[in-house]
């Protein structure tokens, strides 16, 4: 028997908790449908509660908590990238995730393989109008060029229509059913891709 999935949820909402946040809302919903498939363990971490510095390393500094999130990921077989939109693009957070990220590939320089190597990641947008596509497209570029697997139908996103407060999204998402079978989608492909490469990894 397969040894249950474990997940990685990096939520770069910029708000703190423990405020509400409709990202992680959405992420959830996918990690509830993913345990409807198979066993997992997993854990949301609040990017905006972390202190995350500026820069390309590993670590930045004494108090920087990047280099205990780096081991996380390394342990998961599934990791989420859960954004808002914000002005068009992901949010500051999610960028400043994949910046710091960089560090993956300068070890895949010089090892010849990379850690992230055989890890699937999905994806979850959430805004108050447009721009889940583009900010999908951009992240899945990264991912991919970073060694993730990207399974069919590897995101969930739900964006609110011009002009209607941000106050009522999570009730109208709420009432979506596009981003419930969304969500099932997403968690199916996850599942079956980390199956998959548990039972026949790359060996790039």
């Amino acid at each position: 028997m397969a040894e249950p999935l474990n997940i990685l949820v990096l939520n770069a909402s910029l708000k703190h908790g423990p405020a509400p946040s409709n990202t992680e809302e959405v992420a959830q919903m996918v990690l509830d449908e993913m345990a409807k498939l198979a066993p997992t363990q997993s854990e949301i971490i609040r990017l905006a509660d972390k202190d995350i510095p500026v820069g390309l390393g590993f670590k930045e500094s004494e108090t920087d908590e990047w280099p205990a999130i780096v081991e996380k990921i390394k342990a998961a077989h599934i990791v989420m990238f859960a954004t808002p939109v914000w002005w068009g693009q992901r949010s500051s957070l999610m960028q400043r995730a994949i910046e710091r990220m960089d560090a993956f590939d300068e070890e895949f320089i010089r090892g010849g393989r990379s850690a992230l190597l055989n890890k699937v990641a999905g994806i979850v947008i959430t805004g108050s109008e447009d721009g889940a596509q583009q900010v999908m497209a951009s992240l899945m570029e990264v991912l991919s060029f970073m060694n993730f697997t990207l399974p069919p139908q590897c995101c969930t996103y739900w964006v609110g229509e011009v002009g209607m407060s941000p106050e009522t999204d999570a009730q109208r998402r709420r009432a979506n059913k596009a981003v419930e079978h969304m969500a099932k989608n997403t968690a199916r492909g996850l599942v079956e891709a980390a199956h998959m490469i548990q039972a026949n990894p790359f060996s790039l």
